[in-house]
């Protein structure tokens, strides 16, 4: 029953949409020709659109399986992006090495969220972003969403509120933290939230004292 379940989920037009994407790109500056890291492969519909609408972007899409992804439908942009299987709480990526972290609909079921926060904020460059696209934790559906992701999915997933998402941000180091909603759709229940990981200046440093000595 579950697995059927599953599947008419999977292939409901929703989950092959664009438009988590087309609504954090009117709101959102994404890197044109930088590196983005997917977190939560899933379908594959998500990361397949992104190589279609940024062509000269170089994309990474991170996930513990690829078992559901939909290879067969998949239309891919100029550059197919790589595919990577690992866990997001230990991201094989180097550090300060891409623009931009991006999680649609995923970050609800990941474990360990402190972790998954800073590992993204370890692999962004100075001045790199953070977008997250998920269901919003104070809408009415969130708690029926929770209740059905228990039952099929995972027994992990919680619906974040603005708030939650706000502290696990900054105690990642993140800044500049904007949140946006649809206003004029039946989608409500989603929303957007975009971070930055702030740049340090080399005049911005404490001056040192040139007699001070250091420990290797």
């Amino acid at each position: 029953m579950k697995a059927l379940l599953r599947k008419a989920m999977d292939k409901m037009p929703m989950m092959k949409s664009g438009s988590a994407y087309d609504f954090a790109m009117e709101h959102f500056r994404f890197p044109e020709s930088g590196t983005i890291l997917d977190f939560g492969t899933g379908n594959g519909h998500g990361v397949a659109y992104l190589s279609r609408n940024l062509p000269n972007a170089r994309i990474i899409s991170l996930d513990w399986n690829m078992e559901c992804v939909h290879w067969s439908e998949l239309e891919f942009g100029p550059s197919v992006p790589a595919f990577v299987q690992a866990d997001v709480t230990e991201v094989p990526i180097a550090s300060e090495s891409v623009d931009m972290v991006e999680m649609v609909m995923t970050f609800h079921c990941l474990p360990k969220p402190e972790r998954v926060m800073s590992e993204s904020f370890r692999v962004l460059k100075p001045g790199g972003s953070i977008f997250i696209a998920d269901v919003d934790g104070r809408h009415w559906m969130a708690k029926p969403f929770e209740w059905i992701e228990h039952w099929l999915i995972s027994p992990l997933t919680h619906a974040y509120t603005e708030e939650e998402f706000g502290k696990l941000l900054g105690a990642a180091g993140f800044e500049s933290i904007r949140v946006y909603r649809r206003e004029n759709s039946g989608k409500k229940f989603m929303m957007w939230i975009f971070a930055e990981k702030p740049v340090v200046r080399s005049e911005e440093q404490p001056p040192q004292n040139p007699e001070q000595k250091h420990c290797n």
